[in-house]
């Protein structure tokens, strides 16, 4: 009975199955889901470009809130200033002796948002129009008093040009019509000591009025007046040579009529109803450009820029540049009409430039492409992963397939030996003494024959799964032992095998019987593909160009060479060289492979099972060495073991 394996009994995975799978579980998701997100992708961008005009409107406009919400801010700090704060020294509102301090308008340094402050009393709409001049105090910080200031006097100008010299200029703030209307809601009502109220509005020497003050103490001595502050309005005005727009914030102060009776005539005002118009004058530079270019810097995008005021635009503009404006003046509610040339001033420009989003965008798809050319890549590279790994397979596959029917050629003619030479020595056929010991000696060479087969695999698993430590030796000393061995063949001293070792080797890391399991196998190898018969056809492959290292001595036709020595390297070396046919050279780097055996192993005619060249790789690994087959010039093949110097 023939012991064999259907060939689709053994048949390896389908290179075609195996691509189908990876492109319907690997290929086709990527493909999908990259194409959607990059249609995502587009779609967000033509989004991005669409809405970039409401954005930069948007962003146009909140530029202009968040100037308007610092504005206020700085109005806050000027609303809790009492109404003394608005002159270069006040009367301090204690208990204490009389005493007067600098105001925080002339001892610090002036904020950079602050033009200047001014303060003066509104004129009596009772009185004639055409008196004496209304003093107008303006405060400019902590400034060098003996330097003159044109500011100082521009301001001035400029407050009395806006609240006194126009016709019925004082109506608006005319203290007859605030009798009438109620202060709630209106601002804020502070209560002060009635000393220091007379004090900071009093018009005559402060001598004077302290000793009135003295002399009368149990009239105002813990009485208190009431303060109406108003909320900020706002005015806007031309600052003149450079006709910028100047914002005026100010406020009304009004202090009721006092009810107790006077002395003295330096509290005179106090005799009516008293207002004040105190306010402050914005900085046009800090207000209409560095203001906008602070809060910019938060506020806008990065494809948003602030353009400075007055910024004019070309005729011709730029396609690919988007302008936005709104204008910070509108916020502040102007109590009077605002000059077109004056409010044009405010406009604040913000550019959105669609160049900039568009590379943006360009960038983004490059990166698309580039993650996209990395995942093609690697597809790439895991479809001829599998492939390769598919066609590994498919060749172990071949290679257990070929051992399986080597092994079957190889156990049927000793078992079949074995099994007909003792059914004849059972029955007795023979009564030959000569004849029964022939027989029972070919028994012994066929188990013989089995037990090699059997001790081969298992040195195979041996020298795969156990360590092994090396010790030092001589490489001659070896092969001396395993010669006579080597020499004997079928009982007989062969002739086909001559030794070349060279002298004074240095020791090498060697394995027990490991020389013997290599030269055993090559030598082997090379009878049974280098015999005269098999050579006599001429090499299937050779090689024109020298080996290294070089034959010493050319030995006779079909001879089998082993030599040993030492390379350039002082590498020692050992060599089986053979006339047999050679190895193709797309076949050098598998004959060590496990199964590995050359041809088609339903017509082959050599024994074997494709382990024999396996086990020498396996020996040469476990001793540190390694092993190589070359071409032989004239023919055939060198097997070349490099060994580990001890």
């Amino acid at each position: 009975m023939r012991l064999a394996l259907r060939p689709s009994q053994l048949r390896g995975p389908s290179g075609r199955t195996a691509l189908f799978l990876y492109v319907l579980l690997v290929v086709l998701p990527a493909v999908v889901f990259g194409g959607l997100l990059w249609r995502q992708l587009q779609r967000e961008q033509q989004r991005v470009l669409l809405e970039l005009p409401r954005e930069s409107e948007d962003a146009a406009r909140r530029l202009a809130e968040q100037c308007f919400r610092r504005v206020n801010i700085e109005l806050e700090r000027e609303f809790m200033r009492p109404f003394e704060a608005y002159r270069a020294e006040a009367y301090v509102d204690d208990l204490g002796p009389i005493r007067t301090e600098d105001t925080a308008l002339v001892s610090e340094p002036r904020p950079d948002s602050v033009l200047g402050w001014f303060s003066f009393a509104a004129p009596d709409p009772a009185q004639d129009r055409f008196g004496e001049p209304v003093a107008v105090d303006v405060l400019r910080g902590a400034e060098d008093a003996t330097a003159i200031d044109p500011i100082q006097t521009l301001l001035e100008d400029l407050v009395r040009a806006e609240f006194l010299e126009g016709p019925e200029p004082t109506e608006s703030l005319a203290t007859a019509e605030l009798e009438s209307v109620g202060f709630e809601g209106w601002g804020q009502t502070r209560s002060r000591r009635l000393r220091a109220v007379l004090l900071n509005i009093a018009d005559a020497g402060v001598d004077e009025c302290r000793s009135a003050l003295d002399a009368n103490q149990e009239l105002y001595e813990g009485e208190q007046h009431d303060v109406h502050v108003s909320f900020f309005s706002f005015r806007t005005t031309r600052l003149e040579p450079s006709g910028r727009p100047l914002l005026i914030a100010y406020r009304r102060v009004v202090m009721p009529q006092l009810a107790i009776p006077l002395i003295e005539s330096c509290f005179e005002p106090i005799t009516r109803d008293l207002m004040l118009i105190q306010g402050v004058a914005f900085d046009p530079e800090w207000l209409f450009s560095r203001l906008p270019e602070e809060e910019a810097a938060q506020v806008l995008g990065p494809s948003l820029r602030f353009l400075p005021p007055r910024t004019r635009l070309a005729k011709d503009p730029d396609p690919d540049v988007y302008f936005a404006l709104d204008n910070l003046l509108p916020f502040f509610e102007m109590e009077q009409d605002t000059p077109p040339d004056i409010m044009s001033r405010g406009t604040m420009f913000v550019a959105a430039d669609v160049g900039e989003r568009r590379r943006g965008f360009r960038v983004q798809n490059s990166w698309f492409a580039a993650v996209a050319l990395v995942l093609i890549f690697s597809m790439t590279i895991g479809i001829r992963l599998l492939l390769s790994s598919v066609r590994r397979s498919r060749e172990e596959t071949e290679r257990t397939r070929n051992f399986v029917a080597s092994v079957t050629h190889e156990l049927r003619t000793p078992i079949a030996a074995v099994k007909l030479y003792g059914e004849m020595l059972r029955d007795g056929w023979f009564q030959d003494e000569a004849r029964r010991l022939d027989y029972l000696t070919r028994i012994v060479a066929e188990s013989d024959r089995l037990d090699q087969l059997v001790d081969r695999v298992l040195l195979r698993r041996r020298l795969s799964d156990q360590a092994h430590e090396p010790t030092s030796g001589s490489l001659n000393a070896e092969i001396a032992s395993v010669r006579p061995s080597l020499e004997l063949v079928g009982g007989t001293v062969a002739k086909d095998l001559e030794f070349e070792l060279a002298e004074h080797l240095p020791p090498v890391q060697l394995l027990p019987d490991g020389i013997h399991v290599i030269l055993t196998n090559l030598v082997e190898n090379a009878r049974k593909y280098a015999s005269p018969a098999a050579s006599s056809a001429g090499p299937s492959t050779g090689s024109s160009s020298p080996v290294e290292p070089e034959d010493r001595e050319r030995p006779k036709e079909h001879v089998i060479l082993v030599r040993t020595l030492q390379d350039r390297k002082s590498r020692v070396v050992l060599e089986v060289l053979d006339r047999g046919p050679g190895i193709a050279e797309e076949d050098r780097g598998r004959i060590f492979e496990a199964f590995r055996r050359l041809g088609d192993e339903a017509t082959r005619k050599t024994k074997g099972t494709g382990l024999g060249l396996h086990l020498v790789a396996l020996q040469a690994k476990a001793m540190g060495a390694r092993v190589s087959a070359h071409p032989r010039e004239g023919g055939g093949s060198i097997f070349r073991v490099i060994l580990a110097n001890a």
